[in-house]
């Protein structure tokens, strides 16, 4: 029997992925052709953001669409010799310039208005038996979180010498100090942080805990669980120190901090974060954090994002 891609696995992830998408382009350039439309679909994506925001220009395009900065440019060649889009200065800024789509461009998209609702009909029906949009979705998530290349190098690395331990009195410097070094990278240290930081035992003698993560005898991260009252309890305090991210330190202090939770049978467990911090987010939506609403006012200036841990959302 002959060898295909199947055979190997996980291995060559990444080949099968690319198969799986090659034929789905193929298929979408034929029905493109068959409708009179001799563009590649690859170059839709920019015609969809040009569609729905306006003009934008390239460092722009690459930034929604997570591409290179010349793989977009090399594209937007293409469409301009399609004459799907034209291209004109900014208005703010003569040196730089503008994609926007054109007359026929305008045209191409009516056109083709049948047959996209055709191809959201055709996945539907090939993902009713294999869903595959919200595990590439969670695949995605997860990469954001934590690289591909950091994954085989946590591997390859002697995880042996990272340890989560209990917090201890000596700990303390470490505690404030890992902790300073994150909120002063994003956002800055507010009073409530000051006055949590200036007292671990505290968090402790009120029934909370406080995790660090020791890398080769240097304490490298931090997590906390705060006693909120009332059964309720606050996953807060996570930090790890840049160089040593990547090595999955933050989920194994998420994972300790949510299994002291669990040993309570406590009411509830709640974090606030920031919608700037879309890898933590999703890290925490991977450990079955849910968005909710906030039952009451922020105690933190930066916190825009309430989630509360849902057992049954874990993935």
């Amino acid at each position: 029997m002959a060898t295909t891609l199947h055979d190997y696995g996980s291995l060559l992830l990444g080949s099968r992925l690319r198969k799986v998408s090659e034929a789905l382009y193929a298929g979408v350039d034929d029905v493109y052709r068959g409708a009179g439309v001799d563009l590649p679909s690859r170059c839709f994506p920019i015609l969809f953001l040009l569609r729905d925001h306006g003009a934008l220009g390239i460092s722009e395009l690459a930034e929604k669409l997570g591409q290179t900065h010349p793989a977009v440019s090399q594209m937007s060649r293409k469409l301009l010799r399609h004459r799907v889009v034209k291209e004109s200065p900014d208005p703010k800024d003569d040196r730089r310039r503008l994609l926007s789509l054109s007359a026929h461009g305008r045209s191409v998209m009516a056109r083709l208005e049948p047959v996209w609702k055709a191809i959201v009909a055709a996945v539907a029906e090939l993902e009713s038996d294999h869903p595959l949009s919200q595990h590439l979705t969670a695949v995605d998530r997860a990469l954001e979180t934590h690289g591909f290349a950091a994954r085989i190098r946590s591997r390859l690395e002697d995880h042996g010498g990272v340890q989560i331990i209990p917090f201890e009195q000596r700990y303390a410097g470490d505690f404030k100090r890992l902790n300073v070094e994150w909120l002063e990278r994003y956002f800055r240290v507010e009073p409530i942080d000051e006055e949590v930081l200036s007292q671990p035992l505290e968090i402790l003698r009120a029934g909370g805990a406080i995790f660090l993560a020791r890398y080769r005898d240097e304490i490298v991260g931090t997590c906390a669980l705060l006693n909120a009252g009332e059964g309720r309890y606050e996953l807060s305090k996570m930090a790890v120190t840049t160089r040593h991210q990547g090595l999955g330190i933050g989920r194994r202090l998420l994972e300790a901090v949510v299994a002291e939770y669990r040993s309570l049978a406590a009411r509830e467990l709640f974090l606030e974060s920031n919608s700037r911090l879309k890898p933590a987010i999703a890290l925490y939506e991977s450990a079955g954090f849910v968005h909710a609403s906030r039952p009451a006012r922020s105690h933190y200036e930066r916190s825009d994002v309430y989630m509360v841990y849902d057992p049954t959302a874990s993935r």
